[in-house]
């Protein structure tokens, strides 16, 4: 069967970690050659960014920058949006791409914070090309648990889509992820421990999306929660799996998204043949 007629959360597929910081751009990383699957092919990135607040509401070009730690100043988020815009309008049709954008900002008033995203996203990127939760939730119901009673699309019905994730600040995701969920414009990501076979998994919420820092020697334990979350409808991001051996293990958990630094180079950093299995 054709990963395009596959629910996009039983889907595996290569992303990068810490993509701003990447000796490539994002078209690069986005780029897809079936001879060389080990080389890029990533439909997953990642992106650190501060709040640098000013009277704008998130409309200003540098509210949002790019950077880690905590307040850092670098390029604007815009930049990185105008490249995924760039991939966009000039590959049309495209498969699904997840996009975490991991908020490093804890100083500050967080609960005008969901507003001025959606205000910098709405001014800096495209939303037709947004597959955001209200397109999920039904009325009446959290996410999690429209999720679990309709299911994730098809990859097919997420052409030409990315669907954004806020991660990061604990605090700064929740306060997104429970603001008027229906009308926000990205996901927010759950963290859990790669340390306990038996996560505490929500029954109800407005987060579907798990984040997990994956290690070697913890597998023992991860390799049993991580099909528990799958189970439960959440799509699995997992992040830093720089090594064969861990790579290894996390396609046998049935990872979603696999974060590496490697993106090109390492013979083993591919799902396969196709971008996505």
């Amino acid at each position: 069967m054709s990963f395009w007629n596959t629910p996009y959360n039983q889907l595996a597929f290569k992303a990068s970690h810490n993509s701003y910081l990447s000796a490539y751009d994002l078209h690069r990383l986005l780029s897809w050659d079936n001879s060389r699957p080990s080389d890029f092919g990533c439909r997953g990135l990642e992106i650190d960014f501060s709040r640098h607040s000013d009277s704008s509401g998130g409309r200003s070009i540098g509210f949002f920058q790019v950077g880690h730690p905590e307040g850092a100043s670098g390029p604007p988020l815009a930049l990185y949006l105008g490249e995924l815009l760039s991939y966009h309008f000039n590959n049309r049709g495209h498969d699904p791409v997840l996009v975490t954008l991991c908020i490093k900002s804890q100083d500050g008033p967080v609960d005008v914070f969901p507003q001025e995203l959606d205000a910098y996203l709405e001014e800096w990127f495209y939303r037709p090309a947004i597959f955001s939760p209200g397109n999920l939730i039904v009325q009446g119901l959290d996410l999690v648990s429209a999720v679990r009673s309709k299911g994730w699309p098809l990859a097919e019905d997420l052409r030409d889509r990315f669907i954004l994730c806020l991660s990061g600040t604990k605090e700064w995701k929740a306060q997104y992820a429970n603001s008027s969920p229906p009308f926000r414009l990205c996901f927010a990501d759950l963290d859990f421990s790669d340390d306990t076979p038996n996560p505490v998994i929500p029954e109800t919420g407005n987060r579907i999306i798990a984040n997990m820092n994956l290690f070697t020697d913890h597998f023992h334990y991860w390799k049993y929660a991580v099909p528990q979350l799958r189970r439960q409808s959440f799509l699995v991001r997992g992040y830093v799996v720089d090594s064969a051996e861990l790579w290894a293990k996390a396609r046998s958990a049935e990872v979603n998204a696999i974060a590496t630094d490697d993106v090109q180079g390492s013979h083993w950093a591919s799902v396969g043949s196709s971008l996505f299995v």
